[in-house]
């Protein structure tokens, strides 16, 4: 079974100020039959939908996409971790509305502070007690920080994505991929082989990340890495079929049974328990 770990779809929203806010501009309707397609045409069994930067905390289209068909899709939502009933937030879109993961997004500047803050405390024990997976969406900087976090609800399944977004592909010895395999002993972190062409300073199928691609893989085993493609985004940067095949590319050493965990299994194990 072939999993897509990390994918958007949205509703546009044409009065969203920041047009260029990301790649694919939320101006632009990504619906989820579009996703179906996609799936469909390259045999994918299932997706697992991550609330995009917008709408906010309006995780309204993920999670009824994910309730209307919960054996395709489950749903990562959003939540602000600075407001006061954050928790309590948090337990209404995995209650009432069936989300399956939180992710929290240290690299959005106002969302960076509280982070490292024990303001933030309370999302991560309602994580806990909900026994759903948390997405990071952080840079180096906050590794640190989520390897104490990881330490302190050991219990809580988490996700760091894209890599951790190190700020270039300068191999296994780097400082980015040193302090993303420090992680190795929180036995709850898994590692999301996704996001690539944000850093890499090459086309498909990416070499000068496969350094890190690879030490990724040696620290935290197959069990413990996920592929994602980024869609929409990735498509702009290469078709769909590329992007499945870079984990193939990155490590044909693979056996199949590894293979199986990476693009499917794990995703599988942590959202559809």
């Amino acid at each position: 079974m072939l999993i897509d770990s990390h994918v958007h779809v949205w509703r546009p929203h044409p009065d969203f100020a920041q047009a260029g806010a990301t790649i694919v501009s939320p101006h632009s309707p990504i619906p989820v039959e579009l996703l179906d397609a996609y799936l469909d045409e390259h045999g994918l069994s299932r997706a697992v939908l991550v609330q995009p930067i917008y709408p906010g905390e309006d995780n309204s289209y993920v999670a009824d996409c994910a309730r209307a068909r919960p054996d395709r899709y489950a749903a990562v939502c959003v939540v602000d971790p600075r407001q006061s009933d954050a928790a309590e937030r948090l337990a209404y879109w995995v209650g009432e509305r069936g989300c399956r993961g939180l992710r929290l997004r240290p690299r959005i500047a106002a969302e960076s502070a509280i982070f490292s803050s024990p303001e933030i405390y309370p999302i991560w024990e309602k994580a806990a007690e909900l026994r759903i997976v948390m997405s990071v969406m952080g840079g180096p900087e906050h590794l640190a920080t989520l390897k104490s976090l990881a330490r302190r609800y050991a219990s809580v399944p988490i996700v760091v994505d894209h890599l951790g977004l190190p700020t270039a592909p300068e191999g296994a010895a780097s400082p980015d991929a040193t302090a993303l395999c420090e992680l190795v002993d929180c036995g709850n972190v898994s590692v999301k082989l996704s996001g690539y062409y944000y850093y890499s300073r090459d086309s498909f199928p990416f070499a000068d990340c496969h350094a890190m691609f690879r030490a990724v893989l040696e620290r935290f085993g197959p069990s413990r890495v996920l592929w994602g493609s980024d869609f929409p985004h990735a498509l702009l940067k290469l078709p769909y079929a590329r992007a499945l095949r870079v984990p193939e590319l990155a490590f044909p050493q693979l056996n199949s049974a590894d293979r199986e965990q990476i693009l499917g299994g794990n995703a599988r194990r942590l959202y559809w328990r």
